[in-house]
């Protein structure tokens, strides 16, 4: 946890730092913060190595997302409507459910881990001008850390402790109502996919009996955004 605060803080203060000169010169700068909910999709399989079995139940609970950008606007530039933005994020879900297998002389029990996900993505998001309000739609690209930390309960050697890192993606929309100058409040969605993490059955210490959990997420959150 201390190592992805660590990177969420040097990222946000690293793009602060380069976005600060624009505030003085009037462009089309901001910034903005998020929080919301997030779902994650269950992951459910069957895993054999031809000789040990792997059956795994999982549901995710409601979890929560954090996440801060700073964007500028291409409307002068490019054309209206366009913005690009660089964004941090932290995505948390706590998964329980059931779990068998053969390995270690057969056993089954409870699932409980947290499934956390780290990302810093760069957006292009898309603005229609709508009266009062303006519509979004868009996406974007990055990098994403995902740990899977807790335990098979019930096992021998019970410990689940596993991470990935690498490429991400995102699809998403959402609406932005003005409510005062240079500030917008707003409501979007987002799809958000990262890397797969590979994890081991219980009670077997050589890696033969592995599988992939699916980092598929859900994302409906509120948005401050500040023009600079």
């Amino acid at each position: 946890m201390r190592t992805k605060m660590t990177l969420l803080a040097t990222t946000a203060l690293a793009v602060m730092a380069f976005a600060a000169p624009a505030e003085a010169a009037g462009s089309g700068w901001y910034v903005s913060v998020s929080g919301g909910a997030n779902w994650l999709n269950d992951n459910d399989f069957f895993a054999t190595n031809g000789v040990d079995t792997l059956t795994f139940n999982s549901e995710s609970d409601t979890g929560f997302f954090i996440g801060g950008a700073v964007g500028y606007s291409l409307g002068q530039l490019v054309t209206p409507g366009l913005r690009v933005e660089a964004e941090v994020a932290y995505r948390q879900n706590q998964v329980d459910g059931l779990w068998s297998s053969t390995t270690g002389g057969g056993d089954s029990g409870l699932l409980d881990y947290d499934h956390s996900t780290t990302s810093v993505m760069a957006n292009v998001w898309y603005d229609f001008d709508v009266g009062g309000f303006r519509p979004y739609v868009g996406g974007g690209i990055g990098w994403a850390d995902v740990n899977v930390d807790g335990n098979y309960v019930g096992a021998a050697d019970p410990v689940i402790d596993y991470s990935d890192d690498g490429f991400a993606w995102q699809l998403g929309g959402g609406i932005n109502f003005q409510v005062a100058p240079n500030v917008q409040l707003g409501l979007g969605y987002r799809y958000f996919s990262g890397p797969d993490v590979t994890i081991l059955a219980p009670d077997l210490p050589a890696n033969t009996l592995t599988q992939d959990l699916d980092d598929d997420n859900h994302t409906v959150l509120a948005t401050v955004t500040f023009g600079l």
